[in-house]
């Protein structure tokens, strides 16, 4: 009798426990014959660590299973039993036992240790012999990871299990079903080890696998940036377009001779490797001609000069035809250097004007229209305006206005290409979710969002709190009965109503109780621009409303973003980030235009019903667009059709030189005859490649390193004040004030010497996002500290006293970028009387040069020069020495010149 025949006919003994999911029930098979009575009071369960004195509550035979083979009774033994046991309780994850009770069970095989996870318990066998062994488990290569090792392997099992088929003919099916299926194994083994690399940062070889890498980390992998310039167009007749039908084509010379002027066709836009830009403003436009080339006007002075910091300039209108406006672009152009030689390349700059009125010249009465720009688009270069100009027109001038300017970017909207309006439609499945879908153009433009929104919402704050003092300086030039123009009478119509604003009393009236009379409106005002300091951009239809019914309709105008003089500076615009960068490309719903999608650096703030959409590019420079699951992102409907509207054109491809772009096209309406002249007086610059992925493997590992997140120490405050734009230096201390610590930021700016209430306020709205909790955030300028220089020169016999005076102060004076440059300047630094002697010296013309005096400006005591020849200052100081004699107050140098002639 065998080991089976035994237990079949033995006592009863327990063969099998079996937990179920739900972690509530058992299964208990038995072998042997059992008792007659068996129900809930011969089991017990012990053990357990978190749940213990589980009970069973009910005991159900289990009929009908089938045994495994090698169990079959044999005659005289009864065949396997099956119990199915419901607990009161589920277990926990400990082991547990569980023993029968009574008599006519095996004394060794009466328990049995279980757990409750899903698997079959089996009590050890102490009979010292083992079951009959089944059929042996199948070798495994683990080295086998290809599609020759995989067939290799299944027919080696095959000769195994079907020793009788030796058929190895391609045509056999059963030679193409391990083949098939050797195919498939290569398959999943190259997904398993592609995931195995891309699974970190180190190993990853896909370029969408890095960014997301990168991305865990906070550094923000770019995928290259395109080129930007302004364009400028001359022309012979007015003529008004809108920008978004206008391109611009950077050809060669030759290729223009078969057209006619720089007028270009559409076929002839979109043909051949040359880079072509679009404008990034989409608004109307007029074309002048009398914008072409503006004369700047010198006050009749023979050598008029904008020194380096200039924001504000005068323009010759001699007609009265100008019709400049704050948002225009200008480039200023030097025509001739001071000497008369040719002008300097260099000497050109965009301005975008925030300030533009019609005035005139005091002395004689000429008309001017004086205009302004920001401080970020100051003069980086000295310009000197001449004579005025002759009877031939601005020929003559000097430097030169260049207007009906357009800020233009590298790409060309696929709607240009034949068909592809139509051709890039993407229908959305029925079952993939989150939806992808891929791009056809490569590569895609990447372009940082322009406007930025902080600079918008800066704009739309500013032009809130301006609202309130041009209402109190229209009331003013009422009440004196100066003119006002058609914006000032609806503004003032809005707020007063159209009755008695000719009364010069009433304005009067209105003027001394203005908070009085619009302090709920005042109110409103500041709560709005409260909101978009904090870089909330207002929504035109949700702001227009309010605004148009309280001050007007020009002022609500004022808020759009569609309006230019909200754009920001010029020079922002033309420094673009790679790393703000998102693809230039939307879709539509064929429901209509509201339902488009615009793209997002990510998902993570969308919300269920935002139409947005992410844009990932591969190593071949396609474009992956992923849309949401209707928790991050909505998601389209399914069978919906998108149509994608993109531009073409990115990375370094779009640098060009000045006077590179000669072309211009109109989508549907001719320019020939009209367009005299097309060019870009500064090169197109900002054009980046994207990324290497071996660069961000370097880079990103030590990003939450270099990224400051938050403000601690009084150098943390300092560092982030630094990264503010038009900030140079900044020093910062923590000052106990009896309650609390003041972080007390000093704030050098850059190109000026003084900073401005709105720098000052940037800065600390800037702080307060990083400060620490219990400190408060505190800006003010940098302590200026006025120097009294005096220098004794001896000049060459040979050499023009004037002359090397006047040289000594271009190397010196701050107005002309010289030693004393605010930007040359900033905390603590120190000045030398060698430093001096080394400019004096490098004059032409000087034999020798002598500080006489270097000290603090109104301290009377100490010696003129140090001993030590170094003037030194403390941490939170700066030396200012502007050199003006109208304002000794702020530094005075003087120069005693011996010899010469």
């Amino acid at each position: 009798m065998t080991v089976a025949d035994g237990r079949r006919s033995g006592p009863a003994g327990i063969e099998e426990v079996r937990a179920h999911p739900d972690r509530r029930t058992l299964s208990v098979r038995f072998s042997g014959v059992l008792p007659r009575h068996v129900d809930r009071a011969s089991f017990v369960i012990e053990g357990g660590q978190r749940v213990v004195g589980i009970r069973v509550l009910r005991v159900v035979p289990e009929l009908g299973e089938e045994l495994e083979p090698g169990t079959e009774e044999s005659g005289s033994g009864a065949p396997a039993q099956r119990f199915r046991l419901f607990l009161d309780r589920p277990g926990d994850e400990s082991t547990y036992r569980l023993r029968v009770l009574g008599h006519g069970f095996h004394g060794a095989l009466d328990r049995a240790d279980f757990t409750f996870r899903p698997t079959a318990h089996r009590p050890e066998d102490i009979s010292g012999t083992t079951r009959a062994p089944g059929r042996p488990a199948p070798s495994i290569d683990y080295l086998a990871k290809d599609y020759a090792s995989f067939r290799r392997l299944l027919l080696e099992r095959l000769s195994l299990t079907l020793p009788q088929w030796t058929e190895r003919h391609v045509p056999d099916l059963w030679v193409t079903l391990v083949e098939l299926l050797a195919h498939v194994g290569d398959r999943l083994s190259y997904q398993q080890d592609a995931v195995a690399t891309e699974a970190y940062l180190d190993t990853a070889r896909l370029r969408t696998s890095v960014r997301r890498h990168a991305r865990l980390v906070g550094y923000p992998m770019h995928d290259g940036c395109a080129a930007r310039t302004v364009v400028c167009v001359e022309t012979s007749a007015p003529r008004s377009v809108r920008t978004e039908d206008l391109a611009f084509a950077a050809q060669p010379d030759d290729a223009l001779r078969p057209t006619l002027g720089p007028v270009l066709s559409v076929e002839a836009l979109v043909s051949g490797p040359h880079p072509v830009y679009r404008p990034l403003e989409r608004r109307g436009m007029r074309l002048r001609p009398e914008h072409n080339g503006i004369a700047l006007w010198a006050w009749r002075q023979d050598a008029f000069q904008l020194p380096v910091g200039t924001t504000r300039a005068a323009l010759l209108d001699v007609e009265r035809a100008l019709d400049l406006a704050p948002g225009d672009l200008l480039v200023l152009e030097e025509l001739r250097a001071p000497d008369g030689g040719p002008p300097d390349p260099g000497h050109r700059q965009a301005v975008r004007l925030t300030r533009a009125v019609q005035d005139h010249d005091a002395n004689d009465g000429t008309p001017v229209v004086k205009i302004a720009w920001a401080e970020e688009d100051a003069l980086t270069f000295p310009l000197w305006v001449g004579n005025p100009p002759g009877p031939d027109g601005w020929t003559s001038a000097t430097v030169l206005a260049r207007g009906n300017a357009l800020l233009v970017e590298h790409g060309l909207a696929n709607t240009w290409l034949p068909g592809g309006d139509t051709d890039e439609l993407i229908e959305v499945p029925k079952t993939a979710r989150p939806f992808r879908a891929a791009v056809r153009g490569a590569p895609v433009t990447w372009s940082p969002p322009h406007p930025r929104p902080a600079d918008l919402a800066a704009a739309q704050a500013r032009h809130l709190r301006g609202l309130a003092v041009r209402a109190r300086e229209l009331l003013r030039d009422l009440h004196q009965q100066a003119g006002i123009d058609d914006g000032g009478r609806d503004l003032l119509e809005a707020l007063f109503g159209p009755s008695g604003l000719s009364d010069p009393h009433r304005a009067a009236r209105l003027l001394a109780r203005f908070d009085r009379v619009l302090a709920a409106p005042l109110r409103r005002l500041e709560a709005l621009a409260r909101r978009a300091d904090s870089g909330y951009v207002l929504d035109p239809d949700e702001a227009d409303w309010e605004i148009r019914r309280t001050w007007g309709a020009r002022a609500a105008g004022g808020l759009h973003p569609a309006n230019p003089s909200l754009h920001g500076p010029a020079s922002t615009a033309l420094r673009p980030d790679p790393r703000e960068a998102l693809p230039a490309v939307h879709l539509l719903e064929a429901e209509g235009a509201r339902a488009r999608w615009t793209p997002r650096r990510d998902l993570l703030e969308s919300g269920p019903r935002d139409r947005h959409v992410v844009g990932e590019s591969d190593d071949d420079g396609g474009l992956t667009l992923r849309f949401g699951d209707d928790r991050c992102g909505r998601s389209p409907r399914p069978g919906t059709m998108l149509r994608a509207i993109y531009r073409v054109g990115n990375g370094s491809a779009g640098n060009a030189g000045s006077e590179a772009v000669n072309g211009i096209a109109h989508r549907d309406g001719d320019l020939a005859g009209l367009v005299t002249r097309v060019r870009n007086p500064v090169p197109a610059t900002g054009g980046t490649d994207p990324e290497p992925v071996a660069d961000v493997r370097l880079a990103a590992p030590r990003a939450p390193f270099r990224t400051l997140l938050r403000a601690v120490t009084a150098e943390d405050y300092a560092t982030l004040s630094e990264g503010r734009p038009g900030v140079q230096r900044a020093a910062a201390t923590l000052r106990w004030t009896g309650s609390w610590y003041e972080a007390d930021v000093a704030v050098d700016p850059e190109r000026t010497a003084v900073a401005s209430p709105e720098l000052l306020e940037d800065v600390r709205s800037a702080l307060h996002r990083y400060r620490r909790i219990g400190h408060e955030v505190v800006t003010h300028p940098a302590q200026l500290v006025p120097l009294d220089v005096a220098l004794y020169v001896l000049v060459d016999p040979h050499h023009v006293t004037s002359d090397v005076r006047q040289a000594l102060e271009r190397r010196f004076l701050p107005r002309y970028a010289g030693f004393f440059d605010p930007a040359a300047l900033t905390f603590g630094t120190p000045v030398r009387a060698s430093a001096l002697v080394a400019v004096a010296m490098a004059v032409p013309g000087v034999r020798h040069a002598e500080v006489t005096r270097l000290r603090r400006r109104h301290v009377a005591d100490g010696p003129d020069v140090p001993p030590s020849g170094e003037l030194r200052l403390r941490p939170r100081e700066v030396p200012r020495l502007d050199g003006d004699i109208t304002r000794p107050e702020n530094g005075l140098l003087v120069l005693r010149l011996r010899g010469g002639r």
